[in-house]
């Protein structure tokens, strides 16, 4: 297989792959949302799953549009850059507002553990979005390598965003 062939693939596996994760995170929602009894529950976990879903759908779309610069090089080239910049500010006032949102609607502590862990999950893939690569290798020793050596690469993101 060729190279280009090869990095379409993995592109196109990077986007479904966030789409097939924001579906199956609101599957799970509706699957267990009948133990969640009160509204303060409800917007407990809601809101840091739209979040998380909004940044994933963020990530989805940036693989399209590295896919589709495979044919078309200059394809949405200064538009995506303006665009990443906004959301990049949107989700860290959209992630504070989580924290917001978690406290003030406290109702049970496993209700708000798992919020919490959701949250943490959002500002994990923003971090690897916005500002450095995350994902490594399937072996977390690799990343643990990285961060020890402070080796760890700007995202594709952070540097479209920086170079212009």
């Amino acid at each position: 297989m060729q190279l280009r062939e090869k990095i379409k693939k993995e592109l196109i596996s990077l986007c479904t792959g966030e789409l097939a994760a924001v579906i199956s995170f609101w599957f799970c929602f509706f699957m267990f949302k009948k133990w969640l009894v009160d509204p303060k529950m409800m917007l407990q976990i809601m809101y840091p799953l739209m979040v998380l879903s909004f940044i994933l759908i963020q990530g989805s779309i940036y693989w399209f549009v590295l896919f589709k610069r495979m044919s078309n090089p200059k394809f949405l080239s200064t538009n995506v850059v303006i665009i990443y910049r906004i959301f990049k500010i949107i989700d860290v006032i959209l992630l504070c507002i989580g924290i917001l949102v978690i406290v003030l609607n406290y109702s049970n502590i496993a209700v708000t553990i798992l919020s919490v862990f959701i949250l943490l999950f959002s500002i994990i893939e923003w971090i690897n979005y916005y500002i450095v690569r995350l994902s490594y290798s399937y072996n977390p020793n690799v990343l643990i390598g990285h961060l020890k050596n402070k080796t760890l690469k700007k995202s594709r993101i952070a540097r479209e965003i920086d170079k212009r």
